[in-house]
């Protein structure tokens, strides 16, 4: 059997996330999983980019539907 993992706050046993961090259930504590800062950015920084492809798409969409009526 495994020792069990306690929040560092609260000492309350928690359950580590599939990527390593958890969320206290008692405290409401978070600890990220090594590398999440990482991710996240490189996330926020892709959804960005669908963003503008998606924006630019409507802008060539709306100025065709201008132009052929």
């Amino acid at each position: 059997m495994s020792p069990t993992m306690r929040c560092e706050k609260c000492l309350q046993p928690v359950i580590e996330g599939p990527d390593g961090g958890y969320v206290c259930g008692l405290c409401y504590h978070v600890v990220e999983p090594w590398g999440y800062e990482e991710r996240r950015k490189a996330g926020i920084k892709e959804a960005a980019q669908v963003r503008r492809e998606k924006t630019e798409v409507r802008r060539q969409a709306k100025e065709r539907k201008m132009k052929s009526a």
